[in-house]
């Protein structure tokens, strides 16, 4: 449910300095690094992933292929709920809803002892 702390007054992608910024409806920003949303994408198989991967603590896995782009390609809202990230390199099944967002700003102020790591 959107409420006027979780509808966004503005969105910005910074491409060069890799942030997305949100004014939100009370005004406070949060600026979220774009790494940090691309390691935290919320669709299915990236959640999945990240499971198998914390679950698999004797099993050392090595990728020889390229790393998961960072870079935004596009971006699109989904209703007035979320937005949709289009990066790079084509991934663009995560859907971020806003109130998520919101919650898991990396500010000190909404997060005195630190930015949140992940996605709960």
């Amino acid at each position: 449910m959107t409420t006027p702390l979780t509808r966004p007054k503005d969105i910005t992608i910074d491409r060069a300095a890799g942030v997305l910024q949100i004014t939100w409806g009370d005004l406070h920003i949060s600026q979220f690094p774009l790494r940090w949303l691309r390691a935290n994408c919320p669709c299915a198989t990236c959640r999945e992933e990240r499971r198998a991967a914390a679950q698999e603590t004797d099993i050392l896995k090595l990728s020889s292929g390229p790393l998961p782009s960072a870079a935004i390609g596009d971006a699109s809202l989904v209703g007035n709920y979320a937005i949709r990230l289009t990066w790079t390199d084509g991934h663009d099944a995560g859907i971020y809803a806003f109130a998520i967002l919101r919650e898991h700003c990396p500010c000190s102020v909404c997060h005195p002892e630190g930015p949140p790591q992940e996605f709960a």
